[in-house]
């Protein structure tokens, strides 16, 4: 792991040109204390991504001085998919590890060391391929700026089972290169090695009742050339869900949620479900099915019981008069009684919503705790769509439609910019980072959400989708994190693609008080994010921030002390150098830096020492008069 502590040098120029150097150790916080899993889109299943057991990361040492880019891994392609991280993983032949999971959209997954990216147990663990990614400009598609570009491979965030040691994930791939017959596949790696298991690939494969656009005799199959699996996996009482929207908006499609038995990848069609099985065309003679599951990636949300719980995208809309399609609409399934719709809500905009494409489905819900809640609403669900209005919802009532009123807890109209992700929840505030808007968070108290922000930030971050992360040990030292993706540029028209033109930008606010930034990891070029994605989410866990992009992953983390080290000189040897004495662990490779701003920092000189006791020098210290110096270890 690489670590750090801090030297302060005052240099003074005396009449003998000689200097005095007064020396300092920064004594930091230790490293780790205790370990956070996420295993899952934006952390656990309601979908709140808060990790409030996080010990090391505080408002007070998150900024420029000691919080900073660690390393980086480079991979072979873009990660829509969230990263992931569980600690302490036994990795075959290389012991155990804190491990970060990457996945591409070359049908890569990477298993690399969250902890340091060099040495002889640290880097990359394993690698694995799963088949040739599907090129975009060979599928034809009605909008180019919403498909991704140039490959479709993992785009929904894996999930993992940390008992069975699984890693599930869905992968897109033509078998035969550069054709458009694509299949889905559904795969259970081993998590210590990325092998597949016995039972593993499985083709996704499904059909549901219906007479929609593209049924045949009754029924509606899953077209695997039609279907983008952007939302996250999820587990869920030993069963694994899978869901579906489209490529590029393209007709025929449907929303859909599959379900495979997790033991053993054995698909289950009475846990079958299509957003829009019976639609017909519409009155511009245009197919109508569509309704499709994506959310900026979001991940179906779970309760104790088991429910399913999504928003919708655009598409055909006729659930009121019993037809089953359930466009721009909240749905409940249950797992227990037919996987059918269980309740839903529809706003009662929703033909405005999809004549305009202000889909709901563009965002993500999130499951609120049941001490948000009051003796009338104990169980809410929150979530927004494209116009930014915010729906809380009950889940035990959820209101289903009416033309005149939205029958649900609250609706507060257009609060937010348009969400394309997943909101965080944190001791009874619910944060939003809207497209075009600031980070905004609502206090919500005994089933009442206050309409107006309790507190909001200064940046406002515009080009698409975000889904904002909470770290606190607690209730105290609370930060909401979000990748900004502001260089993310859409495409001009229907038959341009998007384009990243710059990195993504980490930035850190103080969760009690949003006007307070705490980081931004554009101020370094050293802190330097990969390039910027659709819909990036960050992850938090022990003590680390990981940021993913186009071709590579950045890992964030304080700059720490090393315990077993300690200065024991500072001054300046007979030929003007400034030389500092330590004593450390043999056989380190130790590294001087220096800088004048806690912003640029020059590595000066390295010493792998014999024994514990051994020298760094800089021999430029004459040349200033005041200069601060820090020793790093891999």
């Amino acid at each position: 792991m690489r670590r750090m502590f801090f030297i302060h040098s005052i240099l003074k120029r005396l009449a003998e040109k000689a200097f005095v150097a007064a020396v300092i150790l920064a004594a930091l916080a230790p490293l780790k204390a205790g370990a956070t899993d996420w295993l899952t889109y934006h952390s656990d299943n309601a979908r709140d991504g808060a990790n409030t057991n996080e010990v090391v990361l505080t408002p007070a040492n998150v900024n420029t001085n000691t919080f900073m880019r660690l390393f980086t891994y480079a991979v072979d392609a873009e990660v829509y998919a969230q990263p992931l991280y569980m600690a302490n993983v036994s990795i075959t032949g290389r012991g155990a590890h804190d491990v970060l999971f990457v996945a591409t959209e070359n049908n890569s997954v990477y298993a690399f060391d969250a902890d340091s990216n060099a040495g002889t147990n640290g880097g990359l663990l394993w690698h694995t391929n799963l088949g040739t990614a599907a090129t975009s400009t060979l599928f034809g598609v009605r909008y180019h700026h919403n498909v991704l570009n140039p490959l479709i491979g993992i785009t929904g965030t894996p999930v993992i089972d940390p008992v069975a040691g699984i890693l599930y994930v869905d992968v897109f791939t033509t078998p035969v290169p550069d054709t458009t017959n694509g299949i889905h596949y559904l795969h259970a790696l081993n998590i210590s090695n990325g092998a597949d298991l016995p039972y593993s690939p499985v083709i996704v494969a499904a059909s549901v009742p219906g007479v929609g656009v593209d049924s045949s005799n009754g029924v509606v199959t899953f077209n695997a050339n039609q279907e983008d699996s952007r939302p996250g996996l999820t587990l869920a009482g030993g069963l694994l869900f899978v869901s579906f929207g489209s490529f590029g908006d393209t007709d025929p499609f449907h929303g859909w949620v599959i379900g495979f038995n997790a033991t053993n990848l054995q698909q289950l069609p009475q846990f079958t479900f299509a957003s829009t099985p019976n639609a017909k065309m519409n009155a511009f003679g245009v197919n109508a099915g569509e309704g499709a599951l994506w959310g900026g990636g979001a991940g179906l949300c779970v309760d104790v019981n088991t429910n399913l719980y999504f928003e919708i995208g655009n598409g055909s809309f006729s659930a009121n008069t019993n037809g089953g399609d359930y466009g721009d609409s909240f749905v409940k399934l249950s797992t227990t009684n037919q996987f059918v719709a269980a309740d839903y809500f529809t706003p009662s905009n929703q033909a405005s919503m999809a004549a305009n494409d202000q889909d709901l489905g563009s965002g993500g819900p999130m499951l609120l705790p049941d001490s948000a809640g009051s003796a009338a609403h104990p169980h809410l669900i929150i979530g927004a769509g494209k116009e930014g209005t915010l729906y809380l919802v009950d889940r035990d009532n959820m209101g289903h439609f009416s033309a005149a009123t939205n029958s649900i807890v609250q609706t507060a109209k257009s609060a937010i910019g348009g969400s394309f992700g997943t909101p965080a929840y944190f001791n009874h505030w619910i944060y939003y980072q809207g497209v075009g808007d600031v980070m905004k968070a609502f206090s919500i108290t005994n089933g009442v959400m206050f309409s107006s922000p309790v507190s909001k930030s200064k940046v406002t971050l515009g080009s698409t989708g975000y889904a904002p992360a909470i770290s606190a040990n607690g209730t105290s030292n609370a930060i909401a994190w979000v990748i900004d993706a502001s260089a993310y540029q859409q495409g001009a028209n229907n038959n341009s693609s998007d384009t990243s033109s710059g990195a993504a930008v980490l930035r850190a606010f103080n969760a009690t008080n949003l006007s307070v930034q705490l980081y931004n990891s554009a101020v370094k070029a050293s802190d330097k994010a990969p390039g910027t994605v659709k819909y990036p989410a960050p992850v938090v866990a022990d003590g680390k921030v990981f940021v993913a992009g186009d071709f590579g992953v950045a890992v964030y983390g304080r700059a720490n002390v090393l315990p077993a080290v300690s200065i024991t000189s500072g001054s300046f040897s007979s030929n003007g150098a400034f030389q500092v004495g330590l004593s450390g662990a043999a056989g380190s490779n130790y590294v001087l830096q220096a800088t004048t701003n806690f912003i640029d920092w020059t590595s000066l000189t390295t010493n792998q020492p014999s024994n514990s006791f051994f020298d760094l020098f800089d021999s430029n210290a004459i040349d200033f008069s005041r200069r601060f110096y820090r020793v790093l270890e891999p």
